[in-house]
């Protein structure tokens, strides 16, 4: 029987990634959440075999429905909406009380290490990523974190290149020559269904998602 995957974030680029590699696969079933149910990338993922349901983490009663009879979850939460490292991180508790209680076998959480611990410099929306996962982990929850590296799609958005006078391009990345680590969000889906796949050897692990290690040059 075709395992029942609850995908929040699904009409995102993280989500829908995850969400349209699930939907290709027949052994999965994809319960897409949105916020708006209505939206053209909601119907499109209708459109491929999704059951698409509205559900907010600001809402925490609307958690449960979302997660009733689901297998697993793919969490994605998103700092840059609000710019509010608190309102993350209860978003993020919000939804690992809900898959708690809801008896979910496999949590994939798509966070992040503190950079805090690593570097000793804080940055609020790695931090609350950060939080969310030790949160996960003290409910003891059969979860996988997953952290991205750097979009290749930032590149498309707030960290276009900017033309120079001279008529070249310059990239706004201080890196000063070291490697990034790099990789398209849109591409990551089939690797967490690998890991949704193999879910008894990756619960209570983590996996680093890169594609290239680049320099800015």
């Amino acid at each position: 029987m075709a395992k029942l995957i609850t995908v929040f974030g699904a009409t995102g680029t993280q989500g829908g990634s995850v969400a349209y590699a699930l939907l290709e696969d027949p052994d999965f079933k994809v319960r897409a959440v949105t916020r708006n149910a209505s939206s053209d990338i909601a119907k499109a993922l209708q459109e491929k075999g999704a059951e698409v349901v509205q559900a907010s983490y600001d809402d925490p009663s609307t958690l449960g429905p979302a997660l009733q009879g689901a297998h697993g979850v793919f969490v994605v939460t998103n700092y840059w909406e609000y710019k509010d490292k608190d309102r993350e991180v209860e978003q993020g508790k919000a939804i690992a009380d809900a898959a708690k209680a809801a008896g979910v076998l496999h949590v994939v959480f798509s966070g992040l290490e503190s950079a805090q611990k690593l570097t000793g410099i804080p940055c609020p929306h790695i931090e609350s990523k950060a939080e969310i996962e030790e949160y996960m982990t003290s409910l003891e929850l059969p979860v996988t974190f997953v952290r991205y590296s750097f979009y290749y799609e930032n590149f498309l958005t707030e960290m276009k290149p900017q033309k120079q006078e001279d008529g070249t391009y310059i990239l706004g990345v201080p890196m000063e020559g070291a490697a990034l680590e790099i990789v398209s969000a849109a591409d990551m889906g089939p690797a967490v269904r690998t890991i949704y796949r193999n879910w008894a050897r990756w619960v209570r692990r983590s996996a680093a998602l890169s594609g290239d290690r680049l320099t800015v040059q």
